[in-house]
């Protein structure tokens, strides 16, 4: 049985803070601007400067998975790198994404070459790890250092990569302690994962 790679969706394979910002302000008038590791507290209204509320976030999440995920284009080298560890991995996704935009995403990876399962997940993401690796090798490669404190607790043997693809979010993210190690290009990303998949030391 061949390894497995675990991979989040946003900000790992495709992009997702300037797919967000643009269709926020071509939606909605809303511009994102991240000042900070948040969402909500840098989101404001164009024409009034008001910030947005709490309230009005999840619903204009939704509207992104529904309405936006077209927008989201691969993360430099990610489909290349993916193409060719797939020759000697399985791959999965797992994504923080309602269930109902679930198979919107499927579509759009099998567009742009990546036909892979597709798992939504709402939470931290360790049990669904473990689930998924099942014993066998296994790589988890996320964005939010929570989900790798999730995966080391509930998949301690699965390696544990932290990527961020988004240049302007790298400085914003906090570090992830628990994860094995912090690379944010796919043509580094590409050897180590298959460095730890072949049984080398993280």
């Amino acid at each position: 049985m061949k390894p497995l790679l675990i991979l989040d969706c946003d900000e790992v394979i495709l992009e997702f803070a300037s797919p967000l910002a643009r269709w926020l302000r071509e939606a909605h008038a809303i511009d994102l601007q991240f000042r900070s590791f948040a969402l909500v507290g840098n989101m404001h209204h164009m024409a009034s400067g008001a910030p947005v509320e709490p309230a009005e976030f999840a619903p204009l999440l939704d509207g992104f998975f529904e309405h936006g995920q077209h927008l989201q284009a691969p993360a430099p080298g990610a489909i290349e790198a993916l193409t060719a560890l797939r020759k000697d991995a399985d791959l999965v996704v797992l994504t923080n994404i309602p269930a109902a935009w679930r198979d919107i995403r499927l579509d759009i990876l099998k567009g742009h070459g990546l036909d892979v399962p597709v798992y939504a997940n709402d939470g931290p993401k360790g049990r669904m790890v473990k689930d998924l690796a099942q014993g066998r090798r296994a790589v988890f490669v996320d964005d939010l250092p929570p989900h790798h404190t999730s995966a080391a607790k509930h998949a301690p043997d699965v390696g544990r990569l932290h990527m961020v693809a988004d240049a302007t979010l790298r400085t914003l993210i906090p570090a992830a302690p628990d994860a094995h190690a912090r690379i944010d290009s796919w043509d580094e990303a590409e050897h180590w994962i298959r460095a730890t998949l072949e049984g080398q030391p993280t």
